[in-house]
């Protein structure tokens, strides 16, 4: 798999300066619907938006690029492209092993309103036949200067 640095967590650095926003995501599996906001660190590289946030001990960084990309590190760990126009190939690091897996992405919309961003993504897991349907839901707007670590609804 090839691995794109722009899809991982910066640790600092890596681009234009880093910004704040505030993100609520939406992600839908077989498993369950999960929903939570979080502050978010924003910094542009090569003109590509790149989100990087925590929650509930994970690291996430969603790279609003073409492909898209979303990217995972914790206990579960991952990176999947989500392209429409072809499939790709990932793996799914967890306590019990690697888990390859095709990523068939259905839909990838992405609308941009200023520093505002919608992406509305569905896709397929293929694990060798057996298929996981998912749809993840992500929205950004920046956080107003003065409202560091507060929630700015």
């Amino acid at each position: 798999m090839e691995e794109n640095v722009h899809a991982r967590p910066q640790e600092g650095g890596g681009g234009r300066e880093s910004a704040r926003a505030h993100i609520c995501m939406i992600a839908e599996s077989p498993s369950g619907t999960e929903r939570f906001a979080a502050p978010a660190m924003v910094a542009e590289e090569g003109g590509v938006p790149v989100y990087t946030f925590a929650h509930d001990g994970a690291r996430f960084c969603i790279c609003a690029g073409e492909p898209l990309r979303v990217a995972r590190e914790g206990e579960i760990a991952y990176e999947l492209a989500l392209d429409p126009r072809a499939e790709s190939d990932a793996v799914i690091r967890s306590p019990f092993g690697e888990i390859p897996v095709r990523v068939r992405t259905l839909r990838a919309e992405c609308v941009r309103e200023g520093e505002r961003l919608a992406l509305d993504c569905a896709y397929l897991l293929d694990f060798s036949g057996e298929l996981q349907r998912h749809r993840l839901r992500f929205i950004v707007r920046p956080q107003a200067a003065g409202k560091e670590g507060k929630d700015d609804r």
